[in-house]
Formats: C-alpha cells, sequence, structure tokens
C-alpha cells in the first residue's frame, strides 16, 4: 500500500513548478506545502499498528502548528526541536520535508539533500523528495567525485521508483482530470529527466534519448532536458547533427527567454558545432529562430554537411582540410585516416585563441585557430600539449603562431579538433603584451551630509 494516499499527493504535485534556471527551479520544487489542516489530516498515511497515528498530545499539535506557520530560517530550529522531542511522531515524514523545503529556499542545497534523503528514509514513497532529489541532482552532480558511480544509481533509482508510484497514482475525488494531468506531467518530466541525465553521464545514448524524450514530451519547455537530448544526439553512434543542432537552438532559446545564464556558453557550443559540420555559419540564425516558437524540428528538416574543401591557396588550411576532412565523415572513413596519420609529425600555423596552463607543472595547452570558419566561430582547430616553453605564455588572442608537433588524438565535437604534442616554432615573446590603460576618471569628493541638512 502506497504511504502517501491521493489528496496529499495530489496537493503536492499542484503546488510545486519548475522554472527554467536551476537555483530558482530547485528552490521551487522544495517550496513548503501549505493546506488547510482538515484536509491534511484526512490525507495522512495509514501508519502500522506500532507506530502513533495521531498527535500524543495536545502540546505536540500546537508545536507542530507554531513550526508550519514560520518562514524558512525560524522554521529550521522549530522543525529540529520538534523532531527531537516527538521523533515518532505521525507527521514526521511532513516535518522532514518541510526542513527539505526550508533549507532550499535558504539556498542550502547539500543540506536540503540530506534533508530530502532523511524524509526517504521515513517514507520511501515520499513523491515530493523523489522529486526534488532527481531534480536537483544534475545540478549538483560532479563527475570527479570517487563515489559519483554510487551517486548516480541512487538518482536513476529514486526517479525510476517516482515513476512508479505515479503509475500507481489514483486522482482524488473533487480534482479536475486537467489539474490532475498536469501535476503528474510535471512531475514525469522531471524523473525522466534525471534519468536520461544519468544514461548520458554514462554515455547510454539510446537510453538517455528515451528518457529525454518522454520528459520533452510531458514538458517541452525543459530547458535542460532539450539541453542535454541535444547533447545525447550529438554523441550517439552515428552522430545526428540534424536532431543535435535543432534541439541544441531550442535550449538556447528556452535559456535566453528565462534569462539563463548557460544560454551564451550553449550558443557558442553549437554556433561551433553548427559550423564544424556545415563549414560555414550560413543558415544558422534561422535554425535559431524557427527553434524559438517550435519544440520539435519540421518534417525534413536536415543540416546540409560541408563538401570536401576545396583548396584555397593558403597552405595552412589546405593541409590542415587534407588530414581533417575524413575525419570529419565519421565511421569506418575517419577511423581509417587516424589509423594512417597517428603519431605523424605535422607543422602548421594559425592564430592564437587561448594559452592555458596544462596538467603537469610549467607545461602549457596553446589553442589555435586555422579555419576561417573556425574563427568566426570564436573555436579553435589545435591543441599544442605539453609545451614547456617558458615564454609561451606570453602569447596573446589574435597571434601568429607556427608550431610542429606529433599528431596525438582528434575529437569532433563542438568542430574538429586535432590535439599535437609539440611546440611552438615561431618566435616568442620576451614579455606579456600589454594593453593600454584606461584612462582614469576622477570623481569629485562629495561629504556625506551632516543630520538635518
Amino acid at each position: 500500500m502506497m504511504k502517501t494516499t491521493a489528496l496529499w499527493t495530489l496537493t503536492v504535485l499542484v503546488s510545486l513548478s519548475s522554472g527554467a534556471v536551476a537555483a530558482k527551479s530547485a528552490n521551487r520544487s522544495a517550496r513548503p506545502v501549505h493546506f488547510a489542516f482538515g484536509a491534511r489530516m484526512q490525507a495522512l498515511p495509514q501508519a502500522a499498528a506500532s507506530k502513533p497515528t495521531t498527535w500524543s498530545s495536545r502540546e505536540e499539535y500546537d508545536a507542530y502548528m507554531a513550526m508550519i506557520k514560520e518562514q524558512p530560517a525560524k522554521l529550521i530550529p522549530l522543525a529540529d526541536a520538534f523532531l527531537q522531542k516527538y521523533p515518532n511522531s505521525f507527521v514526521k515524514a511532513d516535518v522532514l520535508a518541510r526542513i527539505m523545503g526550508a533549507y532550499a529556499q535558504t539556498n542550502d542545497m547539500p543540506k536540503a539533500v540530506e534533508a530530502g534523503q532523511n524524509v526517504l528514509k521515513t517514507d520511501p514513497d515520499n513523491l515530493a523528495a523523489l522529486r526534488f532529489l532527481s531534480f536537483t541532482f544534475p545540478f549538483l552532480y560532479k563527475p570527479d567525485d570517487p563515489n559519483k558511480d554510487a551517486a548516480l544509481t541512487t538518482a536513476d533509482a529514486n526517479a525510476r521508483h517516482g515513476l512508479d508510484l505515479l503509475g500507481k497514482l489514483q486522482k482524488p475525488q473533487g480534482v479536475s482530470d486537467g489539474d490532475f494531468q498536469k501535476g503528474v506531467k510535471e512531475f514525469r518530466a522531471v524523473f525522466n529527466s534525471c534519468i536520461g541525465f544519468v544514461a548520458l553521464q554514462k554515455k547510454d545514448y539510446p537510453n538517455a534519448l528515451t528518457a529525454l524524450k518522454a520528459a520533452t514530451d510531458d514538458n517541452p519547455n525543459a530547458t535542460y532536458a532539450v539541453y542535454w537530448m541535444s547533447l545525447s544526439y550529438l554523441y550517439s553512434t552515428p552522430r545526428d547533427y540534424d536532431h543535435a543542432i535543432w534541439y541544441g537552438a531550442r535550449a538556447v532559446a528556452l535559456a535566453k527567454a528565462a534569462k539563463d545564464p548557460n544560454a551564451d556558453p550553449w550558443e557558442k557550443f553549437l554556433k561551433q558545432t553548427y559550423v564544424g559540420y556545415h563549414g560555414t555559419d550560413t543558415g544558422f540564425t534561422d535554425i535559431e529562430t524557427q527553434a524559438a516558437t517550435a519544440a520539435n524540428p519540421p518534417d525534413g528538416f536536415k543540416v546540409q554537411q560541408a563538401k570536401a574543401p576545396e583548396k584555397t591557396g593558403d597552405n595552412m588550411v589546405d593541409n590542415f582540410n587534407l588530414l581533417t576532412y575524413p575525419l570529419t565523415l565519421g565511421g569506418e572513413t575517419a577511423q581509417k585516416q587516424w589509423d594512417g596519420i597517428k603519431g605523424q609529425e605535422v607543422a602548421l600555423g594559425g592564430l592564437v585563441v587561448s594559452v592555458d596552463k596544462g596538467t603537469d607543472p610549467d607545461t602549457y595547452l596553446v589553442h589555435i585557430a586555422i579555419l576561417p570558419s573556425t574563427k568566426s566561430a570564436d573555436g579553435y582547430d589545435i591543441e599544442l600539449k605539453d609545451s614547456k616553453q617558458p615564454k609561451v605564455k606570453n602569447l596573446a588572442k589574435g597571434d601568429l603562431a607556427t608550431f610542429s608537433g606529433t599528431l596525438d588524438s582528434y575529437t569532433a565535437t563542438p568542430n574538429l579538433i586535432l590535439t599535437v604534442v609539440g611546440t611552438i616554432t615561431s618566435d616568442l615573446p620576451d614579455q606579456p603584451e600589454t594593453k593600454p590603460k584606461a584612462p582614469v576618471h576622477h570623481t569629485p569628493v562629495h561629504k556625506p551630509a551632516t543630520p538635518g541638512s
């Protein structure tokens, strides 16, 4: 028997909603549920015979009522005190859920998650806690966490359990079909989004797409689910650039509308992906415009892949194209090309995009753009790594540089990038470029006004 009855669950469903911005949505997802006390009494789960089924005293009831009227900062100590005094209260799960919501509203997400986990220890079928943990997991997940595999497994299990509970949920009397289905879809989208995110981290792209498609069917404006779906298409074998680019553009549009700070980096990545596949940025803005008003691509939507590049007369560009174009085709063609060139010596040149510290001490990564299309998308074509030349750090964005080294690896996203182990062969500056100082404007100093003036 489900521990959470339909009336209580529906109250939660229709009171919670997710927004586009992760932090704001996480807070909303844990908002305390306020409802008439009589309705709450009717909705409380039937406890086992060995557990209390009602208030132990008037004092317990008064303490509970005093707690739920408080704002988050004051609610937390009252709730903690309540649980200390009444550890077996029949409203224990409800109090823990309110602690979860209060911590989320005060932006203490680690404690909110801990509280959500405590809710499930008391009430494993608590949909509010399952939803909160499923919603926040992708935003709190750390891929470098040594316990990440266990975290992924737990998140997947919580989300799947939530879906199972939703499938068994009965519509309460007095609730319209529309309101009930709206609440169910909202929760279902969150659970499927989490399942899709977990699969994406595991590079299980087919199952990621299955879950994320279900999530976006229920909520076409689920910004992050749309973006993760774009990535799943992009990294699938074979890569599906048509759907990856469309849903990437859709996610960017949703993020922009919500003023999500991820909008700009997502758009940059998307443009680099588009230019890397299509060859130029022609048509990119049109796709963004279309995707802003349509959840799914129109029938027959297709991004034309770049044709084999013609010679430009620029030796650097032509030699780079000769090396890399077969790699862009994917499959057996790309593998044969890479098998033939890996470990070979190359000598090319282009514009410096950035210089970053390498993983080893006193080493640097130099990112260089060679193709005009890459430069227009503010990307790079070469990652020169393991350079131990001290003066490399003096290079500035836009400097011309030549290099030589050994082909080490490549990646096809967002555009094709060759990793070369080698050194800069052109002259390196002795000092970093000094930028002219901006003129200093002196603001007149005003004495603070005296009282009464």
